[in-house]
């Protein structure tokens, strides 16, 4: 008897060797079946891999920071970055500052206070760095600004959003990211759309616009950029996912509201992908992170809402490192959750 190659083929091979057989050796045979169905699906690597992979999980690993004032302590950290070197960026907007981090996890250096000078921060919202390490973004609610640095925390310079229209210089963008050109993305949640600067502060111009249709935004919040400039967005309360490519062009989108798998609530502000382009999204409300391939598809996902070591309480952001390791600013619980991916 032949069965095939997958898993399908081989149970319809032996259903249909059943019922072929009299009533007597059909209770007879029975437990054959089922013992070979056993042998050949689920003892056999070589067997049906096409039909049913197995997917790369997300797994607990770490936590990095407790709450406080000290040096690798937070308070209330909203965003984080990792450069190419696997440096993490901390962006401590309780503290009003940002914490530079080894890749094992080893304090560097901090900077910043409150207020609005060069180097000061108030309503610090996000961080990000350039793909090549050099430069780090800061993005300020209060202040209204973008501030860069090096990667020591020299500060460089600053810009506003005069002559940006929409509200112009009472703009005030939540998330950044950097293409390798250099090119600033900024997400105007409040505006609905995406603001794009060089790296000295001039201004491009804008993606998009309000509504619900492809390439429009309702809260755009989490951006990200992967090696080939596709720019990625949360579109809050579109519910969904947005790609557009390096040309600023719309691609494609997925997700709608709920709770399931690939589902989204009305809070998703933090979006990651990494070098093999694998989306992750962190999901604030549902307490969460979905990990997806570059074109939707959903693979896995980690998260509960508490305070317990392998909780997360109102998440914000995540950033990956070329290891695989993913960070999330596990916001409420004043910490730094730390995953990693397990085939």
């Amino acid at each position: 008897m032949y069965l095939g190659n997958t898993k399908q083929d081989i149970y319809f091979s032996i259903t249909n060797f059943y019922y072929s057989m009299s009533k007597v050796k059909k209770i007879i045979s029975y437990l054959v079946i089922l013992t070979l169905f056993e042998i050949f699906i689920f003892q056999n690597t070589w067997c049906c891999t096409d039909a049913y992979s197995q997917g790369t999980e997300l797994k607990y690993r770490k936590q990095l920071g407790t709450k406080g004032i000290e040096n690798g302590q937070f308070t209330f950290p909203h965003s984080l970055t990792v450069d190419h070197f696997g440096n993490i960026y901390v962006g401590d907007t309780g503290n009003k500052r940002v914490q530079k981090f080894a890749p094992n996890g080893a304090f560097l250096t901090s900077w910043g206070s409150e207020g609005s000078n060069d180097g000061q921060f108030l309503g610090l919202h996000d961080v990000t760095v350039d793909p090549e390490g050099k430069f780090v973004y800061t993005v300020e609610l209060k202040n209204h600004r973008v501030q860069k640095f090096y990667s020591n925390g020299s500060f460089i310079t600053k810009w506003g959003y005069n002559n940006t229209g929409g509200r112009d210089l009472l703009r005030s963008p939540h998330q950044i990211a950097v293409n390798s050109l250099g090119n600033v993305y900024l997400t105007d949640s409040n505006g609905n759309q995406i603001l794009k600067f060089y790296d000295n502060g001039t201004f491009i111009g804008t993606i998009g616009s309000k509504g619900m249709s492809s390439g429009e935004f309702n809260t755009p919040h989490g951006i990200a950029i992967d090696a080939s400039n596709n720019i990625y967005v949360t579109d809050m309360k579109n519910f969904r996912v947005q790609v557009f490519d390096s040309n600023d062009s719309f691609v494609r989108q997925w997700g709608t509201f709920g709770t399931g798998k690939d589902q989204f609530s009305e809070t998703v502000p933090g979006i990651a992908i990494d070098i093999n382009n694998r989306v992750y999204v962190v999901d604030k409300i549902n307490s969460r992170v979905q990990m997806f391939d570059n074109t939707g598809n959903y693979l896995s996902g980690w998260g509960s809402d508490g305070n317990g070591p392998q909780q997360l309480h109102k998440p914000e952001d995540i950033a990956v490192n070329n290891k695989g390791d993913i960070y999330i600013t596990d916001t409420r619980n004043s910490r730094i959750q730390i995953l990693q991916l397990v085939d």
